[in-house]
């Protein structure tokens, strides 16, 4: 896998927007009784949560505090190691993973990269904790993008699909956010990187196997399907994301159509 680079102004992005994890501070110890319940829920065609209790839902964010996270196959230290995750290996340079539950001094997380549902234990003591409650719903035949905060509608957008575009059924979060190199670009301003794949900048600025929301320089695409990018939305939309909702990173992303 090649080494991944980051956008120059990338960091600034992200500390701007106070590390991309708000919601609730660090410190906080947050209730996840075991077995927790799946941060995803069902939704129907139309982006709406099947369940109204879910609306309220809180989704917890695991970042880890240093520069790798070794991820163990269950919560005990003698445990096999599935993988260790690097934060040089993410475009965002940050390990960020959103958690299925909490037992003891262990969380269970779904990783960043790799299959979707890919699921491992880290240490409690390894990563910081936050929480939010924005979650994005993706309409492939409707080609429209929704982010809730709550039971609050944040954003409808319309989008261009292109082959890199997760599939119907995909269950994502959001697991970085860079400033592309070219902001008047294919691509826009800003790219959220989705779990899934292994984010490559180099790789998203050819257009090649990314998974993403990002931006679009060409708004006629927009509700259609496109010959190349991920899901692109109006530059307009993912600037107000980024700047004024201030979406958070660990948001889950459900796909349908």
């Amino acid at each position: 896998m090649s080494r991944m680079r980051r956008a120059p102004v990338a960091a600034e992005v992200l500390l701007v927007l106070g590390v991309a994890c708000t919601g609730g501070g660090s410190g906080d110890e947050l209730d996840l009784s075991p077995p927790a319940e799946s941060p995803f829920a069902d939704i129907d065609s139309q982006g709406a949560l099947q369940d109204a209790s879910h609306r309220a839902a809180t989704f917890h964010v695991a970042q880890a505090t240093g520069e790798t996270l070794v991820v163990r196959s269950s919560p005990r230290e003698d445990a096999p190691e599935l993988r260790t995750l690097t934060a040089a290996e993410e475009v965002s340079g940050q390990i960020v993973c959103l958690v299925s539950q909490e037992l003891g001094d262990w969380v269970s997380v779904y990783l960043p990269a790799g299959p979707a549902d890919a699921v491992g234990w880290v240490e409690r003591d390894e990563v910081n904790l936050s929480r939010h409650q924005y979650r994005i719903a993706l309409d492939r035949t409707a080609h429209t993008l929704t982010v809730f905060n709550g039971d609050t509608t944040a954003l409808t957008s319309p989008v261009a699909i292109g082959p890199d575009a997760p599939a119907p059924g995909a269950r994502l979060f959001i697991k970085d956010l860079v400033a592309t190199p070219d902001p008047m670009g294919p691509y826009g301003n800003y790219a959220y990187g989705l779990s899934g794949s292994f984010n490559d900048l180099a790789a998203f600025t050819a257009g090649q196997g990314v998974v993403a929301l990002h931006g679009t320089n060409d708004l006629t695409t927009l509700g259609f399907d496109v010959d190349h990018g991920s899901v692109g939305l109006d530059p307009a939309a993912i600037t107000s994301l980024v700047e004024t909702v201030g979406l958070p990173l660990g948001v889950p992303v459900e796909v349908t159509g």
